[in-house]
């Protein structure tokens, strides 16, 4: 399998589902704990703190330049998140199934670092937070205990899950966010504001020169990048959000429109406003003035409220966002696997309070500012990957589904803010002294001892040893002795260079040592990591291919060998090696792709031999010319059999076929006998005697009817003696008017029969255009008659503008008379008080089919005589012949149609539904 680009395909894991409950507000309001982070960092920036020098006033246009690197980057963290939304915990979670065909390590060590570096942002935003609640409401708490408490508190909203946690943040965000708009806006309207010195910045350098200059930036800059990427938070939750791939960027959006106005616009305000000396001091008691002019005297009182609501969000957001990138890793299988457990309202419980636990331990040591500054490490480690995930993901699996693309050079932009995030790294973490970056570094590699455990535990699970011999951890320990005997030069040179003296060159050591110990990681961690997945990946595929494709192989060769050429077969199951390196490792697993490739091929052409060898074997074994010979005498004899049962059975349907007519024309022979028995009492010698003479004449020949119809001169001329009848009963006024009816509709009828027969007996039937309200009409009233009507009530449920149908009119008339005969006979058995026999006629402009429902309240039907009703002869009445209903089915069905039966039951009743088409298929003769 080729390595190439657009060979790879990165298919997303299946991970439990999240109940998605939150929309874009909700994100964006959780996400302020990012934004606001500025507040906290801008004393550091101005002014310092302890042996860390500030920046002075060129701290703004650095948190200007901050903020527009995290733009340049956020593009592309949208693009990832939305390709995988069905997780949580971040941009940092979610490259772990970028960097999952790279290195798992890698994968822990973008999440871990992410976390790491929001944990100290926890305690310390409490103990801002604990600070005015103690000056304004408690002051006789400690403010330790209070940070402790709101820590807690957060962390229990949390457990509750992200809705209620959401809930929470609305309010406060709402808070924050206009109060901090009102800080900007009231010195611009009121023309408080000096633009003069808003717009005039000093940098403050530790020592002299261009490189102190640039030491001094990169250091702002560098602690800028705790801060101003932090927005980021609003992506922790988007395997909970509503849409994702329409609210996640709204909720980007938004975080990142509050971030301009925390890193931008405020920081400019208040520089004109203030002046540099307050902007390094508590903001708390410092920003009365911006709100003064509005509110007067309760303007110190709402600056402490400002800080207290925008310190808030610090302290809710790792507790409710972060604290799920490590359940997210641990369903990954990147930590142990207790992170990953949560509770009835789907909250990370053990993540959620071990977040909790390691911010209350910051904040009882204080959380000074070397502290932050080595979380700060690990933090720009995790928002760094996941621009280095985006590209490789566009390099390598271009053809992956991105529900949203950023756009074009957008993720190169974030590749650039990546290294200047890193090369402020290098030159600016150096003035935090070596205890930091050391403690910085220990933060970056505790994810590999998580990963560690949690593969220590796995191998357990499995009964093997918990330590494996792995080139991994050689590697890595080989590079953290380097680590040592580096900070062992490096103190050395230090120590040897009199206090006060060389600043330039110590801060350049400083770089050095800072540059080998960021190589550590890489050369310590991530490559080996890399290294080893690979190998581990070409030892699976090995392993695989040794017991399966290769194994059978073997065993087939030998049952090939031994003449049994049904085991002689191998499985062919190949796993391709996917390695996304372009190097050694990346050569190697080609060429054992093209192994398996080659295995594969000899595995078919063993199926082709074996193959071969069958069909030779059974070509020797089958010529036998006498065999052949038998063989040929044995098809003819069953030729010929097949042939007589061929004729036997279309002898047999034409029987069936004549059987059926007869006794439809029974049927109607019986309607025309009851008309003329009702008339006959009063019109002697009048039409009704002459129609009886016809009926005679048609049930004396109806053993040959079609013939007697067609080829008998009195057969032929029955249609002509029928216009006659007809004639005569309109003219005859002896009778009433509804024995007139009764006989004329007799008379129309037999002539329909007639006709149908001869058209029948002559070739093919007649397709015409059917209007069935008509049609049913003229069926009903030759079938009910007014003494019927009497006996029973009769429901028509139907639209007499039902669209026509086409088909053979008088094969459906008799259809209809045999159902409406079947039901009067159902009613006639009955003993209901009220017998009802109900029409309906429905049609669906969709099916283009139209159906016809009779039903009765009569006898019903048994379960066992419904299955069995239309069968040949089958009948339940005493003298009938059992045709009628079996030779309606065959009459719809040649219209391309269906005639189908249903009852609940004896004494339930029954409903008989013929189905037409709209344009019916070809029919044939009768």
């Amino acid at each position: 399998m080729s390595n190439g680009p657009s060979a790879n395909v990165l298919v997303p894991r299946a991970y439990p589902a999240h109940p998605r409950k939150i929309g874009w507000l909700a994100a964006a309001s959780l996400a302020m704990g990012g934004s606001n982070q500025s507040l906290f960092i801008i004393g550091a920036l101005f002014v310092g703190q302890g042996e860390i020098s500030g920046q002075g006033s060129a701290a703004v246009p650095l948190l200007i330049l901050g903020l527009v690197l995290s733009y340049m980057a956020m593009p592309g963290w949208t693009e990832l998140c939305c390709m995988f939304p069905n997780r949580v915990g971040g941009i940092a979670a979610t490259c772990a199934e970028a960097f999952r065909p790279y290195s798992p390590i890698l994968a822990n060590l973008a999440g871990m670092c992410y976390w790491w570096g929001w944990v100290p942002t926890c305690g310390l935003t409490a103990l801002f937070s604990a600070s005015a609640i103690q000056a304004w409401l408690l002051p006789s708490v400690p403010v330790p205990a209070l940070a402790v408490a709101l820590v807690l508190f957060f962390a229990s909203v949390n457990l509750l899950g992200v809705q209620w946690i959401s809930r929470l943040a609305v309010p406060i965000a709402t808070v924050s966010a206009t109060l901090a708009f009102l800080s900007a806006i009231i010195p611009v309207v009121t023309g408080h504001v000096d633009w003069v010195q808003a717009s005039t910045f000093e940098l403050t350098t530790p020592f002299e020169g261009v490189f102190g200059k640039l030491t001094s930036a990169m250091a702002g800059l560098y602690l800028i990048g705790f801060a101003a990427p932090a927005f980021e938070a609003a992506y922790c939750h988007v395997g909970e959000m509503k849409e994702p791939h329409k609210n996640l960027p709204r909720a980007a959006r938004a975080s990142a429109i509050m971030a301009g106005l925390y890193f931008a616009v405020l920081p400019i305000v208040w520089l004109g406003c203030l002046g540099a000396g307050p902007m390094g001091k508590d903001l708390a008691q410092e920003l009365g003035p911006t709100f003064a002019p509005l509110f007067g005297g309760l303007g110190r009182s709402i600056a402490l409220w400002f800080m207290m609501f925008n310190m808030f969000h610090g302290t809710m957001a790792p507790t409710a966002g972060v604290c799920r990138t490590l359940s997210q890793l641990s369903e990954d299988g990147l930590m142990p696997r207790f992170f990953a457990k949560r509770n009835r309202y789907d909250a990370p419980y053990v993540a959620t309070l071990f977040t909790a636990g390691c911010a209350i331990v910051f904040l009882l040591i204080g959380d000074p500012i070397w502290l932050v500054a080595a979380a700060n490490l690990t933090y720009l480690i995790g928002i760094a990957l996941p621009s280095v995930a985006v590209w490789l993901l566009r390099r390598d699996c271009p053809n992956m589904e991105r529900p949203y693309r950023a756009r074009k050079g957008m993720v190169t932009f974030g590749l650039v803010s990546a290294i200047v995030w890193g090369i402020s790294t290098v030159l600016g973490f150096e003035q935090f002294g070596l205890p930091t970056v050391l403690f910085g570094i220990m933060l970056a590699y505790s994810g590999a001892f998580f990963y560690a455990w949690r593969k220590w535990s796995d191998r357990r699970q499995q009964g093997l040893s918990g330590v494996a011999r792995s080139l991994h951890v050689k590697l890595t320990g080989a590079m953290l002795l380097v680590l040592v005997l580096d900070g062992a030069g490096y103190f050395l040179a230090i120590q040897s260079i009199p206090p006060g003296q060389h600043p330039a060159f110590v801060a350049a050591l400083e770089d050095i040592f800072v540059a080998v110990a960021l190589l550590t990681i890489s050369v310590g961690l991530v490559l080996p990591g890399m290294i080893a997945h690979s190998a581990v990946e070409v030892s699976k595929a090995a392993r695989h291919l040794v017991t399966g494709t290769l194994a059978d192989f073997t065993r087939a060769m030998e049952s090939l060998a031994a003449g049994r050429l049904a085991d002689a077969h191998a499985r062919i199951d190949i796993h391709p090696v996917t390695i996304n390196s372009r190097d050694e490792v990346g050569e190697m697993a080609t060429n054992f792709n093209t192994l398996q490739e080659e295995v594969r091929r000899a595995a078919v052409g063993l199926d082709g031999a074996r193959e071969g060898l069958r069909v030779a074997r059974a070509e020797l074994t089958t010529i036998n010319a006498e065999l052949e010979q038998r063989v040929a005498e044995r098809t003819a004899e069953l030729r010929a059999a097949q042939e007589g049962l061929v004729d036997a059975a279309r002898r047999a349907g034409k029987a069936e076929i004549a059987t059926s007519v007869l006794h439809n024309v029974g049927n109607v022979l019986n309607s025309v006998n009851v008309s003329v028995s009702l008339v006959n009492g009063k019109l002697q010698n009048s039409p009704a005697k002459k129609l009886s003479k016809v009926v005679d004449l048609i049930r004396e020949h109806k053993d040959d009817l079609p013939n007697f119809l067609t080829h008998d001169e009195r057969g032929r001329n029955l249609p002509r003696y029928l216009e006659m009848l007809t004639e005569l009963v309109s003219k005859d006024n002896q009778s009433t008017v509804d024995e007139l009816t009764v006989l004329n509709k007799s008379v129309e009828h037999i002539k329909r029969v007639v006709s149908a027969q001869q058209a029948n007996a002559s070739g093919p039937a007649l397709v015409e255009s059917i209007d069935i309200p008509a049609l049913l009409e003229d069926a009903l009233n030759v079938s009910v008659y007014p003494s019927d009507r009497d006996k029973w009530s009769v429901r028509k449920e139907y639209d007499p503008s039902t669209p026509p149908v086409r088909g053979d009119k008088h094969m459906v008339l008799q259809i209809l008379i045999n159902l409406i005969s079947n039901a009067k006979h159902a009613l006639a058995a009955s003993n209901r008080p009220v017998k009802t026999l109900t029409f309906r006629i429905r049609h669906c402009q969709t099916s283009k089919r139209l159906k016809v429902e009779i039903a009765d309240n009569g006898i019903g039907i048994s379960p066992d005589n419904l299955t069995r009703i239309f069968q040949h002869g089958f009948t339940t009445k005493q003298g009938g012949h059992g045709f009628g209903l079996h030779a309606g089915a065959n009459a719809a069905h040649q219209m391309g149609g269906a005639l189908t039966a249903h009852s609940d039951g004896p004494g339930r009743g029954a409903m008989f539904t013929l189905e037409l088409p709209y344009e019916p298929i070809t029919i044939g003769a009768v």
